[in-house]
């Protein structure tokens, strides 16, 4: 009895944290300057990175490159995917689209998978660029790849996306209540988690590329950053949320 009693002022006191500092106007600042600077420094960094890009005319998608530049390429255009991502949902959040911002947080969720992919598996960032349709639903979708990361990528995170922002659904309309500032807060600060791991994972690359100073240049002012924000904000140590039942 003791034990359920201790557990559940635990809960309490956690949540009434989390309310804190979600209503906490100086923190509501910092994540949304964090947001736009983030977004900025991706797409600085994304096109100063296509740079090394010529056409081709072999490619499924168009997309500028040359065989020695593929990697670069797929990284670029990760990266300014993500800068539009991160300020539009950002943009959003703070005029109260809430539903389409979180439907462009899931968005980012899938391009961290991909910045995994062509982080850790070799030949990955060439293969999705030169990939058709057929061949990126074999494997890059969101399911292959959270099968091909053994674990680190949770079906039920993505589910929890998909719930309040992919797809309509009845849970979807916690979304359209503008008062709910708190969801609204530790959604931000999701996107903030997502945005950090898809640029550790960029620049984890551009460490051993000969193509990565635009990315590098940029490393250091964004840990810093991104350490100000999670020695300050609660809600960046959020757990992952739980898996939601039928």
């Amino acid at each position: 009895m003791t034990s359920n009693r201790s557990q559940t002022t635990h809960q309490v006191d956690v949540i009434s944290t989390l309310r804190m500092a979600a209503e906490n106007d100086s923190l509501k600042e910092l994540r949304d300057v964090l947001a736009r600077f983030t977004a900025g420094t991706f797409a600085d960094a994304g096109e100063n990175l296509y740079k090394f890009a010529t056409i081709p005319s072999d490619t499924n998608s168009g997309i500028a490159v040359n065989e020695a530049s593929d990697e670069a390429t797929t990284i670029s255009i990760l990266l300014q995917i993500s800068s539009q991502l991160v300020s539009a949902s950002a943009d959003l959040f703070s005029d109260g689209r809430n539903y389409a911002a979180a439907a462009l947080l899931r968005q980012m969720v899938e391009v961290e998978y991909l910045a995994w992919a062509v982080d850790v598996r070799d030949q990955d960032a060439k293969r999705w660029l030169r990939s058709d349709k057929k061949q990126r639903m074999t494997f890059f979708s969101p399911a292959k790849l959270r099968k091909a990361s053994k674990g680190k990528f949770r079906s039920q995170d993505y589910s929890f996306h998909c719930e309040f922002g992919g797809h309509p659904t009845p849970a979807g309309a916690v979304m359209l209540l503008k008062k709910n500032q708190t969801e609204v807060q530790i959604l931000i600060a999701d996107l903030l988690g997502h945005a950090g791991r898809t640029w550790d994972h960029m620049v984890r690359w551009a460490m051993r590329s000969s193509h990565g100073g635009p990315i590098l240049e940029h490393s250091q002012q964004m840990l810093d950053r991104f350490s100000e924000w999670k020695s300050q904000d609660p809600l960046a140590k959020l757990p992952p949320p739980p898996e939601l039942h039928p």
